[in-house]
């Protein structure tokens, strides 16, 4: 893996995000909160991504953007989970909110500092398997819907579920990975990149639902 395609693959993943972006904000006013915050989730990665030249440029070290990142990321997940599952498990999610931000201001200041905040970012994909586990559960306990596929939100808890679950191993197990491609930190986070890939075509099938949706009860409104 050539530095040449990993930045067109890093290039890709940016256009997707910001594909999602603009498809989640069409029609913003009467797009759910949950689809709102998805398209702004992806803002923070492509700012962050833009960044980077900057801060080299200053001598600053890049991985502030990155932790500012994922912080970024949590929050909105937190959001748009708690909406999603209809503001059920309220303390839960407070619990959760507090005990993250604790250990990422540790980690950031005490911890891994500078370096890239890994134990944080696993930690926020655990939380975020349990999120996606929790809505499965809930889904097939209420079942919304007879089509699930027709569910934006099935969507997009399905992106969210495989990728943090794949990067989790990857993240856990960062030091062999490493060694077994012979310090090739390009093809590591190749891996990293193929999974955002992926996540992101589902996410654009759920958010492509959504306005589908959205779209067709406009149309029944407009015909009555």
């Amino acid at each position: 893996m050539t530095i040449e395609k990993f930045l067109v693959i890093a290039q890709v993943i940016m256009l997707l995000g910001g594909l999602i972006v603009v498809l989640s904000w069409v029609h913003f006013k009467r797009r759910s909160i949950e689809i709102k915050l998805i398209g702004l989730n992806f803002v923070p990665p492509i700012l962050g991504y833009f960044s980077l030249g900057l801060f080299n440029l200053r001598g600053l070290p890049v991985n502030i953007p990155q932790n500012i990142e994922t912080c970024c990321h949590f929050v909105i997940l937190w959001n748009l989970y708690y909406f999603g599952l209809q503001k059920r498990y309220t303390r839960m999610f407070v619990a959760v909110f507090i005990v993250f931000s604790i250990f990422a201001f540790v980690n950031a200041f005490f911890g891994q500092k500078m370096y890239f905040n890994s134990y944080t970012v696993a930690l926020s994909d655990v939380i975020l398997i349990v999120y996606c586990v929790t809505y499965f559960y809930r889904l097939l306990v209420d079942l919304p819907a007879q089509h699930l596929q027709q569910l934006p939100m099935f969507w997009i808890s399905a992106a969210f579920l495989i990728h943090a679950a794949g990067a989790l191993f990857l993240y856990l197990f960062t030091a062999y990975l490493t060694q077994f491609f012979f310090n090739d930190v390009l093809i590591y986070w190749t891996f990293h990149n193929i999974l955002n890939i992926f996540q992101e075509i589902l996410i654009l099938i759920g958010v492509a639902v959504d306005l589908k949706n959205v779209t067709s009860t406009r149309a029944a409104i407009k015909n009555i």
